[in-house]
């Protein structure tokens, strides 16, 4: 350190003479001495070269770079992210860390401290200042490089247009423009952009962020000493650095010492009394940060939403640039959103954020993996190192449905501990199971003209469209390999998630394109559809919980699906909106009202009585829908409230099974639950229905239709001999049926056997038994599956009818009860037979008992009538048939009442 500056006191001009430190050369010495002269020559006679000289300057200036305001003014700088509420989450930078500011924000002694030191003539020049030029002129002849003599408006020019090479020609450049832009810009001007663009060390750029990095304050809040201590740094910001002297280097003489001097530099400039100098000396008036603000944070808050938001902007900022989304345009969009200042409004609430990341870290009930040794995934980092992370893994969104803002983005069980990493919520496309019926089978059949009372048949019959490996048609197993009931409804088939429901339903009633194109039109991309029966009805697709969450907030929405939104607005540097995305935000309608009342409806049931009952919440409307993947290796839950949808998925990363106890509903669901009733409690949020209106007003009408051929139900519906009855719900008006069923045939049947009674039947009944007609789905089966058939619709249903009338009445008739027959008859009258004549046996042994026993007790008439009563009973005996058997016994139980037996 140089005794001048440890005194505070300007260094020393250079001087071409030096003093001698050892005995010197001689014949070096005469030749040192002789290029010393002849530099003094050319001082002296310069005149006799100038045309020389304005000749290399015309030639320099020439082809010097044009003067561009533009890139003055538009220097790099830092992006903010805001939540909701307006409050700071993080800023967003490159390797320029800068905020810009005006100059009525820059303090005056900051202001005049990088006068002093830098430019103490800035005021006055024209924008080179020629007595410091011939002093670093006459001091480059002495040393071996080019130096010194720059204003701060050469400086400016330098930082912005041109190198860092060390040259006479850039020198001369330099001077030009700047001398140039002395003639657009004003002294104010001038200072402004130089205070915002030059750099202080570490990663700050511009006064604004240096003096919050060093001492974390703002502008406004520095000392006189810290004024004067940044502007100290500019000459070499590596070596005065503050932190580095003040702690790691244990060198702060350094750094005070030369603050010492931009002191005493301002109070020969007269920009401050010698009070305010000998004040400022003072070193406990500025205090440096050991560590810069928010330092041992590695990942900003909100990490997950955060990085979301980023590639949300970029995508917007693609747009509104014209450009292909290709890796090099986002890139270079990234490198726009760290450099250009924008301040960028999410959607966030970080009290629902919060309630999210903290119920997923510390929830306790994961299910356990099959094989306990996959509970840890070492995942390989891009460095070659590797990173052990706890499974099963967890990740939920939840999502304003009426707005499509995305109130919670959670990737993972624990942040991040490193940028750019996996995002679960948005990036993950492991299958969600049954999640997916609503939006790919349910919604999408109604909006066909279905209907919760629609029929399906959940039986172990195949499915055309439906093929196993063999390009069979076959048929899904529901869960747990059994669950089969024969004709079902919609609704119930979603209540209880069929699996055969929800593949009749989508290759009978919707079709497989028509059901990705409502994935599509709900903002499913195509790289999740598994466009195949598999992947539409059971949910084979890998759909992201951000997707999940967004289609059925569609539903919610009454059928309008609204493009998720991560931020409202971006603002530039001067608070100008640039993308205001309640403008942009694409919006369409998918389904009819109608529609999703019904399917919203439909999953109201599958909570409140079906197998999502865990994600129920005290007080508040929910519909959702469980999903549970194959082989377990994977669960769900999605689902809405009369607020917010939501969407939750656990699983592993390396798709690994969970044991055979994980389902959507006994583990996805209650996660749910715990984190919507956490969010509606907190925020203090009364119930409110999810579609608010009722079913008279989005159109409905309640229709009774035939439990099993879904047609009109007529009288004979009701009643149908297997007990499916009629079923009564809500369709859309104008599609509901307007034939009557098909399927019931009013018949005198035997009760005990369910076929036609004959003659002999005991207990016949007039019932409706089903007959498959012609064209039916279950048809071509009645021959391969006529056992299932029989099982699930009654014997009748496996008679194969045809066109022709006689043949089909004499099949009927085939279908006549076959126990009840004229030898079942004569069996019976045996039967009963035998059991009277023991009866009667007894009865006379009762009659003979009393006359022996009690005859003295009898009246002459009482005897008469007893002994009558038992010649008649013995006399049915001998006779075949027994005629007047029955009769003959009550008379003789009569005559005998009257003495107690």
């Amino acid at each position: 350190m140089r005794k001048d500056e440890q005194n505070g006191l300007p260094r020393r001009a250079h001087t071409i003479f030096k003093p001698r430190t050892r005995k010197p050369n001689f014949v070096v010495s005469v030749a040192v001495m002789a290029v010393r002269l002849c530099a003094v020559l050319v001082l002296v006679v310069g005149l006799a070269g100038a045309g020389l000289v304005l000749g290399v300057v015309k030639a320099y200036t020439e082809t010097a770079p044009e003067l561009d305001l533009a890139v003055i003014d538009d220097q790099a700088q830092t992006s903010f992210f805001y939540d909701a509420q307006g409050n700071l989450i993080t800023d967003y930078k490159g390797t320029e860390d800068r905020v810009m500011v005006s100059i009525d924000e820059l303090p005056r002694n900051l202001q005049l401290a990088f006068v002093a030191v830098e430019d103490a003539r800035f005021y006055t020049h024209n924008g080179v200042d020629v007595k410091r030029i011939l002093g670093a002129f006459v001091s480059n002849l002495s040393a071996s490089s080019v130096q010194g003599g720059s204003t701060i408006t050469q400086q400016l020019i330098k930082n912005s247009l041109l190198s860092d090479e060390q040259s006479y020609k850039r020198k001369i450049q330099e001077a030009y423009l700047a001398m140039q832009l002395e003639t657009v810009y004003t002294k104010e001007q001038i200072l402004e952009s130089y205070l915002n663009t030059i750099y202080l060390g570490e990663s700050y750029y511009g006064v604004k962020t240096a003096a919050y990095g060093y001492f974390g304050k703002e502008l406004e809040e520095l000392t006189l000493r810290e004024c004067a201590m940044l502007a100290g740094i500019a000459r070499s910001p590596y070596y005065y650095n503050p932190r580095s002297n003040f702690y790691s280097r244990q060198t702060p003489d350094v750094t005070n010492n030369r603050t010492n001097y931009a002191l005493r530099q301002m109070y020969e400039c007269q920009f401050i009394t010698y009070a305010e100098y000998q004040a400022a000396l003072d070193e406990d008036t500025a205090t440096v940060l050991s560590q810069a603000p928010n330092s041992n944070a590695t990942m900003y808050d909100y990490p997950y939403y955060v990085e979301y938001a980023v590639e949300d902007v970029i995508d917007e900022l693609l747009e509104l640039n014209a450009l292909e989304n290709t890796s090099a345009n986002r890139a270079r969009m990234e490198t726009e959103l760290r450099t250009g200042g924008y301040h960028v409004y999410l959607c966030l609430d970080p009290q629902i954020q919060t309630i999210v990341e903290q119920t997923l870290l510390n929830w306790d009930d994961y299910p356990l993996l099959r094989d306990p040794s996959n509970a840890v995934y070492r995942q390989r980092n891009t460095d070659g190192t590797y990173v052990e992370i706890i499974q099963p893994q967890a990740a939920a969104v939840v999502l304003d449905y009426r707005t499509g803002e995305l109130k919670a983005v959670v990737g993972g069980r624990t942040a991040p501990t490193q940028r750019k990493t996996l995002n679960r919520a948005t990036d993950m496309n492991m299958p969600v199971g049954s999640a997916i019926k609503p939006i790919s089978v349910y919604a999408p059949a109604i909006e066909q003209g279905r209907s919760p009372a629609s029929i399906i048949y959940n039986m172990p019959v195949p499915i055309h469209g439906w093929n196993d490996g063999d390009g069979q048609d076959y048929y899904p197993s529901n869960y747990g390999g059994g669950g089969f009931t024969g004709p079902t409804t919609l609704r119930r088939a979603m209540r209880q998630s069929y699996n055969t429901g929800a593949a009749q339903t989508l290759l009978y009633y919707v079709g497989v394109d028509r059901s990705a194109a409502y994935l599509r039109a709900m903002g499913v991309d195509d790289a999740n559809i598994n466009e195949n029966a598999f992947g539409l009805a059971l949910g084979s697709s890998g759909l992201t919980p951000m997707q999940m969450a967004v289609a059925f907030g569609t539903l919610g929405n009454g059928g309008v699906y609204q493009e998720p939104i991560s931020f409202t607005r971006i603002e530039d540097s001067d608070g100008n909106v640039i993308i205001d995305r309640r403008i942009t935000q694409t919006k369409r309608i998918v389904f009819q009202e109608s529609t999703a009342w019904l399917t919203v409806d439909m999953m109201k049931d599958v909570v409140s009585s079906g197998t999502g009952t865990r994600a129920q919440i005290d007080g508040q409307t929910v519909a959702g829908k469980t999903g549970t993947n194959s082989d377990y290796k994977g669960v769900t839950f999605t689902g809405l409230t009369g607020w917010y949808a939501g969407s939750v998925w656990i699983g592993h990363d390396n798709y690994q099974a969970l044991s055979s106890k994980a389902t959507g509903g006994n583990y996805a669901a209650p996660l749910w639950q715990a984190i919507m009733e956490e969010i509606h409690l907190s925020k203090g949020l009364s119930n409110r229905d999810i579609i608010e209106k009722d079913a008279e007003s989005v159109g409905l009408v309640r229709v009774t239709t035939c439990g099993v051929s879904g047609l009109l139900a007529t009288s004979a519906c009701a009643s149908d001999i297997n007990g499916y009855g009629t079923v009564t719900d809500y369709w859309a008006a104008g599609s509901a049926p307007t034939d009557s069923c098909n399927m019931h045939q009013s018949l005198s049947i035997c009760a005990d056997t369910g076929l036609l009674a004959t003659p002999y039947c005991p207990n016949i009944t007039t019932s409706s038994a089903v007959i498959i007609p012609i064209g039916h789905p279950l048809y071509d089966y009645i021959d391969t599956y006529s056992d299932t058939m029989r099982e699930y619709l009654g014997e009748f249903a496996a008679l194969k009818l045809t066109s022709d009338a006689a043949y089909n009445e004499a099949l009927i008739a085939q279908c006549t009860c076959t126990m009840h027959t004229q030898s079942w008859l004569d069996q019976q009258q045996q039967w009963q037979e035998s059991d009277m004549v023991g009866q009667a046996q007894a009865l006379l042994n009762q009659a003979y008992d009393l006359l022996i026993n009690r005859g003295s007790e009898l009246t002459g008439e009482q005897y008469v009538s007893v002994s009558y009563c038992i010649r008649a009973l013995e006399a049915s005996l001998e006779s075949y048939p027994m005629e007047g058997l029955e009769q003959n016994m009550s008379n003789l139980r009569y005559a005998l009442q009257v003495f107690g037996y």
